[in-house]
């Protein structure tokens, strides 16, 4: 039995289910959870974007991102509350494949994430005439790549949301809030409430599933750091992948960066406890051999920020989001 399955039999008879839809996500922490959304949720967060930018029944809705997520259904769904035409594009990701199938299909709203777009970038493919906007979201999405994106004709627009909100939170240049959404910051954190957030959060520990709803009279404390201007938001990182270690807290974002910089290939880091340190090291990165010079990088790094285990991979493992697959990556360090 899959862990969906196991779950589905937990839910049923609960009443406090009934009319709901559970998507997984393991965010940044690799824990294994799944965010329950009401049906009432997902329909109001549908006609926000729907109202957002007038979605009427004369578009061509292209679907390129699974439909167990919240972001490939959030398009489903549109399609069907705004009248309009859904085109799915079958099979794996291919940037050349979908490009063409955009052009024939007439494609004039798609959802993409910034993995699929730097993919369009990098073969220099030419977006369609037909398409009006592409929606980037699930992941940081660079600025030089999207005007790189929009010199080749696709209408990009940047994003901002989870699973927790149903989809998106606010989408555009400078971030802007959707209407309906309220946001605040709370040390240092993005704190959001609108009628799109999220029934529970479903964990399984030991075995078993457990259920709750960390809101606050409403208002849910997101793990990202974040600044706040005049209904605009500006992401600055995600708070959860800040660790301790020798007793000294070690931004695991901040020295993912250090090293794809320095040994110029995709790396990822991960933290596992350790008995004395708090947490230890561990950074995956992708190609052969290491440079000579990194036992010398990793020498001059403070104490608490040096590697301890360099482990290569053929590939860093991904979500079908293209997202870096932390909860796999911690499997490969237990090992």
């Amino acid at each position: 039995m899959t862990a969906m399955e196991e779950l589905e039999k937990w839910v049923t008879g609960r009443p406090e289910f009934v009319g709901h839809r559970f998507f997984r996500t393991s965010g940044s922490s690799g824990v294994e959870k799944w965010v329950a959304l009401s049906d009432r949720a997902l329909e109001w967060s549908a006609r926000s974007v729907i109202e957002r930018f007038l979605i009427g029944p004369d578009e061509v809705l292209g679907l390129a991102l699974p439909e167990n997520h919240v972001g490939g259904f959030g398009v489903v769904l549109r399609a069907a509350l705004a009248g309009a035409r859904l085109a799915r594009f079958e099979g794996r990701w291919d940037a050349g494949r979908f490009a063409t199938w955009c052009e024939q299909e007439g494609v004039t709203i798609t959802s993409l994430v910034p993995t699929q777009v730097h993919d369009l970038v990098e073969r220099k493919l030419i977006g369609p005439k037909s398409l009006r906007l592409a929606i980037v979201g699930g992941g940081a999405f660079d600025e030089e790549l999207k005007e790189q994106a929009r010199e080749l004709g696709w209408v990009v627009q940047p994003s901002y949301g989870m699973t927790e909100t149903s989809s998106q939170v606010a989408t555009g240049d400078g971030l802007p809030l959707l209407s309906g959404w309220e946001a605040r910051i709370e040390n240092g954190c993005l704190a959001l409430k609108g009628r799109g957030l999220f029934t529970a959060i479903i964990t399984k520990e030991s075995g078993g599933f457990v259920s709750r709803d960390p809101k606050v009279e409403g208002w849910y404390l997101t793990t990202d750091r974040a600044e706040l201007t005049d209904g605009r938001l500006k992401i600055l990182g995600r708070a959860d992948r800040t660790v301790k270690v020798l007793g000294e807290l070690v931004n695991l974002n901040e020295q993912e960066e250090f090293w794809r910089e320095k040994l110029a290939c995709e790396v990822a880091l991960v933290a596992r406890p350790h008995d004395r340190k708090g947490c230890q090291l561990i950074l995956y990165y992708e190609g052969g051999d290491l440079p000579n010079e990194v036992g010398r990088w990793n020498a001059e790094r403070p104490g608490p920020e040096r590697i301890e285990v360099f482990k290569p991979l053929p590939k860093i493992p991904r979500t079908e989001l293209g997202k870096i697959d932390r909860r796999l990556l911690m499997e490969y360090a237990d090992d």
